[in-house]
């Protein structure tokens, strides 16, 4: 799965959620972000990573060590 920084920019959570086909109570913050993502299998690339805080950056990086069937790469 491959995600837009700039997208993430601009539509924030609402992007991530359709994006990665979360359920319909996904919260649309970083904790609710974390969540999901300990809960999913996927391999996600985030491309344009420079236009997105640090902080969603971190997120992925840290569910991703949580969850053994989640990758994340990220690309400025």
């Amino acid at each position: 799965m491959q995600l837009d920084g700039e997208l993430i920019k601009r539509d924030g959570h609402d992007y991530l959620a359709e994006a990665l086909n979360f359920p319909d109570y996904y919260g649309k913050n970083l904790d609710a972000l974390y969540d999901c993502l300990t809960e999913i299998e996927c391999e996600i690339v985030l491309i344009n990573a420079g236009a997105v805080d640090k902080d969603i950056i971190d997120t992925f990086k840290d569910a991703a060590g949580e969850n053994e069937f989640l990758t994340f790469e990220s690309f400025p």
